[in-house]
């Protein structure tokens, strides 16, 4: 079967924006486009919002943080009033209405769903759920429906008690309706294989030996990495241009290190690539850098250590900011000579270069290029991950990063080989201190820590193995049945 006619549609929350799912969903395109011969003419975007692109229609019904997503959330394990059940649905109701319409004007064979496994996308899910059922029940077969499993109300601890509500439609979260299944790593089939047991689907161990795939998060290297001179004592990392020259003074940073006395060549830069959310554990990477500034005393060396937080905030549990703020303040009082500073960036840095109004907005996936050009290092102390995007994104742009193993580091990340230094439960080690020192006070090892790391990803974790776990799956769906005997 020839693939490269098909039309593909893209369903999610948010396309082209600096999250984790969009970042895989480009990552996805590029492999349609660039390893499986799909013309990007063939592939249309459905989303509550998108970045400027080709092909792509909104509706505010798929927004993970309109004001029904939120009730959902917020009472996910509470008491709802009855009249919630009706507005579920009749919004259920209305999304299957506009993937019905997306569907038709756009021809699309093939509809892959990211993230509809999340309760953060749950109206989408049962609106999908609903549209699924509708064509089934008629016999139709066309398109076919492949979901994206990046999370799930199961793997996390705030949802493990649905109220009655709720529960009536998580059989949509997937739905055992779906003709495929991407996840993005080891454990994640197992545990759904555990969900569509309990909704007595007939052909739990063929549909997953036969139309599910693992798709670990990949990157690109997008610099001259292959042609730098690594044995020597320079610092090695891509080249500062010019857009970004600006960065550091537009988040503030500058004008908070010269309030304190210190320029930039006495600052250590530290980024926090991550989404301002609980589990990313930031206050560890605080810590972090506090115990940082007493290394550096150690050795004579007063410098200013800078926490630089790129994600945004917002997503989950909307206080974590603002605690992070109080844990901050208590540290600063308790260690009054120490000089820590911690910078949100999320005001000037979106998911593309931009200039409004005379202010210049930063791409996200840039921020690690510009750290690892001023020989900065990356913090990754997650104590949850569904793989770890970001982690990868900063080793691209050859930044080392100091991390805490996670559960799905050491199931599927670990055995590939890099080397980070690295923590256990989320508890700093002197140790782990010490290493990181290393990283940004000696190039020399700092070039081969980072040498080694781009070497493993660009072997392990390039984009092709998206298409080459993608194509066969498709080639699947469409060309064989899953029969019961």
């Amino acid at each position: 079967m020839n693939i490269s006619h098909l039309n593909i549609g893209i369903m999610h929350s948010l396309i082209g924006k600096n999250d984790g799912v969009s970042i895989v969903i480009d990552q996805t395109v590029h492999a349609m486009v660039n390893d499986m011969g799909i013309e990007l003419g063939n592939i249309f975007f459905l989303a509550a919002h998108t970045s400027p692109r080709f092909n792509a229609e909104t509706n505010d019904i798929f927004w993970h943080k309109n004001d029904l997503h939120k009730e959902i959330i917020r009472n996910f394990s509470n008491v709802m009033p009855a009249e919630f059940d009706r507005l579920i649905h009749e919004k259920a109701v209305y999304a299957k209405d506009i993937i019905t319409n997306f569907v038709k004007k756009h021809s699309i064979d093939l509809l892959i769903a990211h993230n509809t496994s999340h309760p953060f996308n749950f109206i989408t899910a049962v609106g999908l759920g609903y549209y699924i059922e509708e064509l089934r029940d008629k016999g139709v077969i066309w398109p076919k429906v492949m979901v994206w499993w990046h999370d799930s109300y199961f793997e996390r601890e705030q949802f493990k008690d649905p109220n009655p509500i709720i529960k009536k439609y998580l059989k949509y979260l997937p739905g055992t309706e779906v003709d495929g299944i991407a996840f993005i790593n080891k454990s994640q089939p197992q545990l759904a294989k555990k969900l569509f047991k309990t909704l007595n689907y007939p052909k739990v161990e063929k549909f997953f030996a036969n139309r599910t795939i693992v798709v670990p998060n990949t990157s690109s290297i997008d610099w001259d990495w292959k042609n730098k001179d690594w044995n020597g004592d320079d610092l090695v990392a891509p080249d500062l241009d010019n857009y970004n020259e600006t960065f550091l003074r537009d988040i503030g940073l500058i004008c908070e290190i010269e309030n304190r006395g210190f320029a930039l060549e006495d600052t250590v830069l530290l980024l926090q690539h991550t989404r301002i959310v609980p589990r990313k554990k930031i206050e560890v990477a605080l810590d972090f850098a506090f115990r940082l500034e007493k290394r550096y005393k150690k050795d004579g060396l007063n410098k200013c250590i800078v926490l630089i937080i790129s994600g945004h905030s917002g997503d989950e549990q909307v206080q974590y900011k603002a605690n992070l703020n109080k844990f901050y303040i208590n540290k600063c009082a308790k260690n009054p000579k120490a000089n820590v500073v911690m910078i949100f960036g999320e005001n000037r840095i979106l998911s593309h270069r931009d200039i409004i109004v005379d202010k210049k907005y930063y791409n996200f996936y840039e921020v690690p290029a510009i750290m690892a050009s001023l020989g900065g290092l990356g913090t990754y102390f997650s104590e949850v991950e569904g793989f770890g995007n970001n982690l990868i994104e900063m080793v691209s742009f050859g930044l080392p990063v100091v991390i805490n193993k996670y559960d799905i580091y050491r199931s599927d990340i670990e055995s590939l080989g890099f080397q980070f230094p690295a923590i256990e439960n989320e508890v700093l080690t002197d140790k782990l201190v010490e290493e990181g020192y290393k990283l940004l006070t000696d190039y020399k090892i700092r070039n081969q820590n980072t040498l080694h790391n781009l070497k493993v990803l660009n072997r392990k974790l390039d984009h092709k193995i998206i298409a080459e776990k993608l194509k066969p799956l498709i080639m699947k769906m469409f060309t064989r049945i899953l029969n019961l005997e």
